[in-house]
C-alpha cells in the first residue's frame, strides 16, 4: 500500500489545516470532479443534506475557476521515487534526451455507460484501434472511463480488484496495437477504494501508476486519497499525471518541475452541473494552455462527453462538456475539440531547452487570476472534504465491498475486441 493510515489521514485534513494558517495561501478547488455524486449514504442521510448544502453555497461564489493558491509543502515532500504505488515492476528506465523528441498523441473523449465495464472498455478498443491506424503512438483516455458517468454508493459495484479488467485490458491492448495507454478505473485494494491511473507500455506491460491524492469535495465519500508520486518514469520521458480537480493544486505543478516532467496527462470526469445550480466546466485549453506555458512542457487534457446522470431519489444531473485537448510545449493548441464523442491528434515536442524548471509557478497568481471564495470558502470546502472523509472511515459497508472484491480473481480476461485481429 506504501502509506499508513495514519499519514493518510493527517493527508485529508491538510486542506483544514493549511486554511487555518495564516502563512497559507489555500484557495478552493475550481473545478469539482463528479461535483453532485454524493448521493446520500444510506447510513447517513444528515451528512449528506449538509454536504450537498455546502456545495450549493460554493457553486454561488465562484465566478471563474482558477488555481489553487500557495505551496503545499506536505506534499512536495514525498517520496518521488516511484509512481507504481507500491509495485516495483513494470517501470521502463527513463531515456536521457539528446534534444528535441515528437510525440503523436490521442486524446479519447468518450462516453461512459453506467455500471457496464466491459461495454465501456469494448468501445474504447475501438478507439485505440482507430487512433493506431492514425499513426498515435500514445492514447489518453479520461478518469473513471470504464466505470460510469457518475459517483455514488452504487459505484462501488463497478470497482476493480488492483490487476482486475481494465488493467489486463490496458496491456493486452497496448501489447496487441504496440502503443502506450493510460487509463483511470475504480479500484479496490484492501479495505479501501481509490480513483487510480494506469499507464501501459508498447510491450504490454505496466509502466507505473497513480493514486488520486485528493478526493474533490464529495468524492471524499467514496474513495480515499493517496499520497504517492504523480510522475511515472517511462522508456520515452517521465509522464506526469494530474488527475482532474487536482492539478488545480500547487503539488501538482510543483512536482511536475521538481521531477522534470517530460509530458503531462490530464484524465478528467469533470461534469458540467450548471443545468441544476452547480459549477459549469471550462474548455481543456484553460488548464493545459496555462501548464504548457508555464512549464515548458506538453499537456494532454481529457474529459468524457455524454450525460451524468442518476435517476431520482437523490437525483444527479449534469453532462460531460468534452472540450479535450492537446498543448504543445511551446504553449501553442495543437487539438481543441468540441462537445461530441471522438478522438483528438496532435503531434507533440517534448524539448528540455522549453522547460522553465526554474520558474515558480505557484507565487499567487492563479488560472483565472480570480480568487475563489476567499477564507470563507476555504472553510467550506474543508469541511465539506472533512463530513466525506468521517463518513468514509466508519462506513462498514465500504469496508466490506472493498474486500470482498479486492480479494476477488485479479486475472480477469479482457473483452473480446482486445484479444482480436
Amino acid at each position: 500500500m506504501g502509506s499508513g493510515a495514519s499519514r493518510r489521514a493527517t493527508f485529508l485534513s491538510l486542506p483544514l489545516l493549511a486554511a487555518q494558517e495564516k502563512s497559507a495561501n489555500f484557495s478552493a478547488p475550481a473545478i469539482f470532479c463528479l461535483l453532485y455524486a454524493a448521493a446520500p449514504a444510506p447510513f447517513d442521510t444528515k451528512q449528506f443534506r449538509r454536504v450537498k448544502f455546502v456545495c450549493l453555497r460554493m457553486s454561488r461564489w465562484l465566478i471563474a475557476v482558477s488555481l489553487l493558491l500557495g505551496p503545499a509543502s506536505a506534499l512536495a515532500k514525498c517520496n518521488h521515487s516511484s509512481a507504481s504505488v507500491g509495485r516495483k515492476g513494470g517501470q521502463s528506465p527513463t531515456a536521457k534526451s539528446s534534444g528535441a523528441r515528437t510525440l503523436r498523441i490521442a486524446v479519447v473523449q468518450m462516453y461512459s455507460l453506467d455500471h457496464d465495464i466491459e461495454g465501456n472498455l469494448e468501445r474504447a478498443t475501438s478507439f485505440a484501434e482507430e487512433a493506431a491506424a492514425r499513426g498515435a503512438k500514445f492514447v489518453l483516455y479520461p478518469e473513471f472511463m470504464p466505470t460510469g458517468s457518475y459517483l455514488s454508493f452504487d459505484t462501488w459495484d463497478s470497482a476493480e480488484p488492483s490487476n482486475g479488467k481494465t488493467v489486463q485490458w490496458l496491456k493486452s491492448t497496448s501489447r496487441r496495437l504496440h502503443l502506450w495507454l493510460g487509463a483511470g478505473f475504480f479500484e479496490a485494494d484492501g479495505s479501501d477504494f481509490y480513483d487510480t491511473f494506469v499507464l501501459a507500455t508498447p510491450e504490454g506491460q505496466e509502466a507505473g501508476r497513480v493514486r488520486k491524492a485528493v478526493p474533490a469535495e464529495a468524492e471524499a465519500y467514496f474513495f480515499r486519497g493517496y499520497i504517492g508520486s504523480h510522475v511515472i518514469n517511462t522508456a520515452i520521458g517521465k509522464i506526469g499525471v494530474g488527475i482532474c480537480a487536482e492539478n488545480y493544486y500547487c503539488f501538482i505543478p510543483t512536482e511536475m518541475i521538481s521531477q522534470s516532467a517530460d509530458l503531462i496527462l490530464m484524465p478528467h470526469a469533470a461534469p458540467d452541473m450548471s443545468e441544476s445550480g452547480g459549477l459549469p466546466s471550462p474548455p481543456g485549453t484553460h488548464l493545459a494552455s496555462w501548464y504548457a506555458k508555464n512549464l515548458g512542457v506538453p499537456v494532454a487534457m481529457v474529459n468524457k462527453v455524454g450525460r451524468s446522470y442518476k435517476p431520482p431519489p437523490n437525483e444527479i444531473k449534469g453532462f460531460f462538456p468534452g472540450l479535450s485537448a492537446i498543448v504543445d510545449s511551446d504553449g501553442k493548441v495543437r487539438q481543441s475539440l468540441d462537445n461530441k464523442e471522438g478522438i483528438g491528434i496532435a503531434d507533440v515536442t517534448m524539448d528540455r531547452t522549453r522547460k522553465k524548471g526554474a520558474v515558480p509557478v505557484c507565487n499567487g497568481v492563479g488560472i483565472a487570476e480570480l480568487a475563489v471564495g476567499g477564507s470563507a470558502g476555504v472553510a467550506e470546502v474543508a469541511r465539506s472534504q472533512e463530513l466525506g472523509r468521517e463518513s468514509y472511515e466508519s462506513n462498514p459497508f465500504r469496508k466490506a465491498k472493498a474486500l470482498a472484491i479486492s480479494s476477488g480473481p485479479t486475472n480477469a480476461t479482457p473483452p473480446k475486441e482486445s484479444l482480436s485481429k
